[in-house]
């Protein structure tokens, strides 16, 4: 629940601190009172010294930035108009008066992400390649077996990394912080749900488990720059706030501690465990619960909370260590990944597919490419495709319109090998996106992926802030994943698809279309309609299935 404050009681408090979210038109709002314990590595953190090292980017406006001194600490807060910089507002929509907002989701204790978790067998880092401090396990040694296991489940891996130290050091409270994947993880395991899964690298008390192979340097070359990689490792051994903020300064939406690339390698390490034992078979399918996200995260830079970019690292190394041929990324997080896009524009064996709220460039990350005219270019003209919406209040029918009109006549086309999701659940009812897709919306979507590449699908977590919500959707999308009925064409999905227009279903079955306008425009709005119809459009020269004289509807 969200509680409105008015601008004069935000001015008028002497005990709030605005840090500014430029991924959302809103602004958190963080009680100072609320956290008088440091987190253990804030002291390291907060010491400012000289670091002859230290990277000189040019510096901030030293006009736009107060000191907010409490004690001996010092705070960074940057002024900015809420308002005038919204990425969840158009230029219609903006609003001078719009107030601030507190997300009531914050009403549990900080002493969860302040103190380790008792059941969390991973040491902190001090370094970008702790290989003694992970655990991990392989699909074999790791298997829960419990009472509750169905013996018509796939067998569905799950993974969890909580980036414990990759906070914001300034807002213990930010939206993106190690407790998104914690209550995930607690929701999972302490129901039937999470013991009906293979847990790779959540061994509880009692359990030991072998150490991670890590990653070799080369397997995030594939996809990142040698300059960017150095860059932050350079950030592993400085202690200078200073620098730190620096560095963070030259990015959208991102925040730094010594220890954010190993927390970042951490994550791509276990999706790309994940991956390796769907495609050798070891498992059906997967979802990685993992932090920091990835889908911002561009070859040269970071952005929107993303470090480093784990699915395309794990993409990557499907195709170079595993032979994958053909992999299709299916983006459906509120934000469109330019990251993921920009690493696969020129790349036919990658599709990259992103349906995202757009507003003509005028939402994060404001770019124009985020629109339905990028298809690639080079050797992936064709398999970029963006479908972007230019309203809010987007829901399960647009959606689900999208994979019936684009999405899977392209992807049974295609024929990929392999389906790497990066599941954002920002556009969740609820959630910080201002659109409506249901927890079982997003069942629905992954349950007509699971159709394809022989049911390989692996998610992993990208977006998804309001914690009630992310567990919600992540455990439906998880007991569809567990439901060996997901892949198969059952009676149940062919009376859900027959309930939009029967078009996905006809196709599937090889028969002729007719589709008109006003079936499309009976289940979605118009403005959701133009979208769908714009992207086809781009997309018409380059698929077959596009082609046909009814294919815009």
């Amino acid at each position: 629940m969200k509680r409105r404050i008015s601008s004069n009681d935000f001015l008028n408090s002497r005990q709030l601190k605005r840090a500014n979210s430029s991924l959302f038109s809103i602004s958190t709002i963080v009680e100072d009172n609320q956290d008088s314990h440091p987190h253990p590595l804030h002291e390291r953190i907060l010491n400012h010294g000289n670091d002859e090292d230290a990277l000189t980017p040019p510096p901030s406006d030293d006009a736009n930035r107060e000191k907010i001194f409490k004690g001996n600490k010092q705070h960074d807060t940057v002024k900015r108009s809420t308002a005038n910089n919204s990425p969840s507002l158009d230029d219609t929509e903006v609003s001078s008066s719009d107030g601030f907002y507190i997300d009531e989701d914050d009403d549990e204790s900080n002493d969860r992400f302040l103190s380790p978790p008792s059941t969390n067998a991973v040491a902190t880092p001090s370094s970008s390649n702790p290989t003694q401090n992970i655990i991990t396990t392989t699909a074999k040694t790791a298997s829960v077996e419990t009472e509750a296991k169905v013996d018509s489940d796939f067998r569905t891996g799950i993974v969890f990394e909580s980036g414990e130290a990759h906070y914001d050091r300034y807002n213990k409270l930010h939206k993106e912080r190690p407790l998104r994947v914690t209550s995930v993880r607690d929701h999972l395991l302490n129901g039937n749900v999470g013991k009906r899964c293979v847990v790779l690298n959540y061994c509880g008390e009692k359990r030991q488990c072998p150490e991670r192979d890590w990653l070799e340097d080369d397997d995030y070359l594939r996809v990142h720059l040698p300059g960017y990689m150095k860059r932050l490792d350079r950030l592993s051994n400085c202690n200078c706030s200073d620098r730190l903020d620096r560095e963070a300064e030259q990015y959208k939406s991102i925040y730094f501690t010594p220890d954010s690339l190993a927390e970042a390698k951490k994550a791509a390490t276990s999706l790309c465990r994940l991956v390796t034992d769907v495609v050798t078979n070891k498992l059906d399918n997967g979802f990685a619960i993992i932090r920091p996200p990835g889908h911002h995260a561009e070859p040269g830079m970071a952005g929107g909370y993303c470090v480093i970019n784990n699915i395309a690292v794990a993409a990557a190394y499907a195709r170079e260590k595993m032979n994958v041929k053909k992999i299709l990324i299916v983006d459906w997080d509120v934000h469109h990944g330019n990251g993921t896009q920009s690493i696969f524009i020129n790349d036919a064996d990658v599709l990259y597919f992103s349906v995202h709220r757009y507003h003509g460039g005028n939402f994060f990350p404001f770019l124009r490419s985020s629109g339905p005219n990028t298809v690639g270019t080079g050797e992936g003209e064709g398999y970029t495709m963006n479908v972007g919406w230019n309203s809010k209040g987007m829901g399960d029918n647009e959606y689900l319109q999208v994979w019936d009109k684009i999405l899977m006549p392209i992807a049974k086309e295609y024929q990929p090998e392999l389906i790497l999701v990066s599941a954002g659940f920002d556009a969740a009812q609820d959630d910080m996106g201002e659109c409506h897709v249901t927890p079982d919306g997003f069942a629905k979507l992954t349950r007509q992926l699971m159709t394809l590449a022989d049911g390989k699908v692996v998610c992993a977590l990208e977006g998804g802030y309001v914690r009630r919500v992310l567990c919600n959707c992540v455990e439906n999308v998880v007991k569809t994943l567990l439901d060996r009925n997901s892949g198969k064409r059952t009676a149940v999905m062919e009376e859900e698809l027959s309930n939009q227009d029967g078009s996905l279903l006809t196709r599937m079955a090889g028969a002729t279309v007719t589709t008109t306008t006003t079936n499309m425009e009976r289940v979605i709005n118009s403005s959701a309609a133009k979208s769908i119809r714009d992207t086809i459009s781009a997309h018409q020269k380059y698929w077959k299935c596009l082609q046909r004289d009814d294919a815009i509807g």
